[in-house]
């Protein structure tokens, strides 16, 4: 239920703004008025919902700043992951890295955003799991997950899709190799995009600059 709701905000389904109805989601999913709750908890964490007085849960809206913000501290994290993987990472993992990144490249070819989406999860996954600091590792998956609504802006963007493919291939290869210098470098070259078109997106709605 969580993951379904996540993808149906991060895709527009309910955008922003729009407020989720407890009975609705009850009887969509079949389930009880606790877990729903409970959901709206964990989405209220992600920062892709807020609780408002007489209103309930509604979508978030994040604005420039919380963007700029987020990327800033995603960033700090997954650089510092990158400097921390032992090199040559285990084989396990660079193999189900290309694994996950053959079904994501077919996805992205077939236009199928929501398994474009899944599949990046499941490789950023796997990436960090070469990190020996397990509260790192839990800090950016966290991040990750409250980034979901800036990134999916450019999923429609070929060129971007492209990239990012290529980007993940090459980090599959440094982690082979053995220069975390590099590998910090590519996990910072694969971040930028998302955030400005978010930004852009953001004025146009609003007609202002933050």
């Amino acid at each position: 239920m969580l993951s379904a709701i996540e993808e149906d905000i991060v895709f527009g389904v309910m955008p922003p703004h729009a407020r989720l109805v407890e009975d609705r989601l009850i009887e969509r999913f079949g389930t009880k008025r606790h877990l729903v709750r409970e959901v709206f908890a964990r989405l209220e964490d992600l920062g892709l919902v807020v609780r408002i007085p007489n209103r309930g849960a509604v979508v978030a809206e994040l604005t420039p700043d919380e963007v700029r913000a987020i990327y800033e501290v995603r960033e700090m994290l997954e650089t510092g992951a990158a400097h921390r993987t032992r090199l040559p990472a285990p084989l396990s993992i660079t193999d189900e890295m290309s694994r996950v990144q053959e079904k994501h490249s077919l996805a992205v070819e077939e236009e199928n955003f929501r398994a474009v989406f899944r599949h990046n999860i499941d490789f950023h996954r796997i990436q960090y799991s070469a990190c020996d600091n397990l509260y790192l590792v839990q800090s950016i998956h966290e991040y990750a997950r409250k980034a979901h609504l800036i990134r999916a802006v450019k999923y429609a963007d070929k060129a971007h899709m492209h990239r990012v493919v290529s980007q993940h291939w090459v980090i599959i290869e440094a982690m082979r190799g053995s220069d975390n210098d590099l590998l910090a470098r590519l996990v910072r070259e694969h971040m930028p995009g998302s955030p400005e078109e978010y930004i852009r997106n953001y004025e146009i709605r609003h007609g202002s600059r933050s």
